[in-house]
């Protein structure tokens, strides 16, 4: 019966630690804003929350990913911290926006994408894991309303304009006037606005320029606005009075989630007769007589043109063949040499004093794990507090963290200028890293 009771005990003793160690796994959540009535060209807010246990150790590797007939924006802000306490453990998060721009109405799903976590599972000790994102699909719809449009431009605000390069008085025939009409999107790529539909009337001949396509992106990689601009140059031919229709563009309120006509009004014009103009006529062909050529073979033809084009070709080949051999090698290369330098040693160090010099807690803290895994790779934050027997530095970092994840209203005060200074004469001091040894400062 005692052996029974122990191998009970046991066994729930199992199932206990197992339970903990499942609660205290690193956990990756994510969801959309909104989650239903997308429109088509509405932005939509992909959140992503990924929470340890404990604290990280370096910055989770969040993913790129695209989506078709979606413009995705990759996030440019800094990621939020947050703490939040799950099954009776606090955990330490980081929450990133992705924003999605639906271009096709249909349905859209995100890709399973990857997540590197490194994290103390049980300080000092260090754990990476990978975890996946989960499945979350959407629909865009385009409304009801729009849907017998040839095209549907979704915004918040547009604004269509014109301008003339002379006023429209005294005209003549054979004069030309250009008009120029701009169309700005907010929140939208200048690609998706359509073109205007410019019908001249009969003694008024128009010719079109190529359009002009502005986007305008935030610092963040968004869509301020997308800008069209359409030239046409009116020629007219003939004397009378003209009419150029009301031209109108239709396009879809976000804000008011109704259909719109943007509209410029008709105008009117005349123009009198000029005797010294002549209106333009095709050219006509020219007679030629017909003259007896003596046959020749295309050798002959050709001969000369062949032997010039022969060194031309000979080079084409000669760099086709260098750039097939060389170009992917230096490519190559160069990009392990700039990710080298971005992912230094030098360059984390250099993130972290310009985030103590701002006095930015959370980066500080963010840049500090990342600098110190590349300092010493092999101990954390703690044991190299520890062994550099520095009261002031141990201090600082306490102070720090305890400002990012107190949860007090009395804020913890800390000095990234103090912190700064200490970091730098502990690197400066210690010139040659090693993983078993740290000069002391306070002997």
């Amino acid at each position: 019966m005692r052996s029974m009771m122990k191998s009970l005990c046991a066994y729930l003793l199992i199932i206990l630690c197992s339970g903990i160690a499942l609660a205290q796994a690193p956990i990756v959540r994510a969801h959309l804003e909104p989650a239903n009535g997308i429109i088509v060209g509405q932005s939509v807010r992909l959140v992503v929350e990924v929470f340890v246990p404990n604290y990280f150790t370096g910055s989770p590797d969040l993913p790129d990913f695209e989506l078709e007939n979606a413009i995705v924006v990759l996030p440019q802000e800094r990621p939020q911290n947050k703490n939040e306490r799950i099954n009776g453990t606090t955990y330490a998060g980081i929450a990133q926006t992705y924003t999605i721009y639906p271009q096709q109405p249909g349905g859209f799903c995100l890709p399973p994408a990857q997540i590197a976590v490194s994290y103390a599972s049980a300080p000092p000790q260090k754990a990476e894991t990978r975890l996946t994102l989960p499945p979350l699909t959407f629909h865009a719809d385009i409304p009801r309303e729009a849907q017998t449009l040839s095209y549907f431009l979704p915004t918040t605000q547009l604004t269509i304009q014109e301008k003339w390069s002379s006023p429209l008085k005294n005209l003549r025939t054979g004069d030309t006037v250009e008009r120029t009409i701009t169309v700005t999107a907010t929140r939208m790529q200048a690609m998706l606005i359509p073109p205007l539909q410019l019908d001249p009337p009969n003694g008024i001949r128009i010719y079109l320029q190529e359009p002009i396509v502005q986007d305008k992106k935030s610092d963040r990689g968004e869509f301020v606005f997308g800008r069209r601009t359409q030239s046409v140059k009116y020629l007219i031919q003939k004397e009378g009075r003209y009419t150029l229709p009301a031209l109108e563009l239709k396009w879809w309120n976000l804000s008011t989630n109704r259909l719109v006509t943007a509209t410029l009004p008709a105008v009117s014009f005349a123009a009198t007769a000029n005797l010294n103009y002549v209106a333009e006529l095709p050219p006509e062909p020219e007679q030629i007589a017909a003259v007896q050529h003596k046959p020749i073979s295309l050798w002959e033809k050709y001969k000369g043109l062949i032997w010039r084009l022969i060194p031309y070709c000979i080079g084409v080949l000669l760099l086709l063949w260098l750039g097939w051999h060389l170009l992917p090698g230096a490519h190559r290369t160069l990009r392990i040499k700039l990710t080298q330098h971005k992912q230094s040693e030098r360059a984390y160090f250099g993130r972290l004093q310009s985030a103590c010099r701002r006095n930015d807690k959370k980066q500080s803290y963010h840049w500090l794990l990342l600098w110190i895994g590349k300092w010493r790779p092999q101990i954390s934050l703690e044991e190299y507090i520890n062994l550099s027997n520095d009261k002031a530095l141990s201090t600082e970092v306490n102070s720090l963290g305890a400002a990012i994840f107190a949860k007090s209203n009395a804020e913890p005060r800390w000095s990234g200028d103090t912190l700064r200074r200490l970091l730098r004469k502990h690197r400066k001091l210690q010139t040659k890293p090693s993983a078993n040894a740290l000069l002391s400062l306070n002997p």
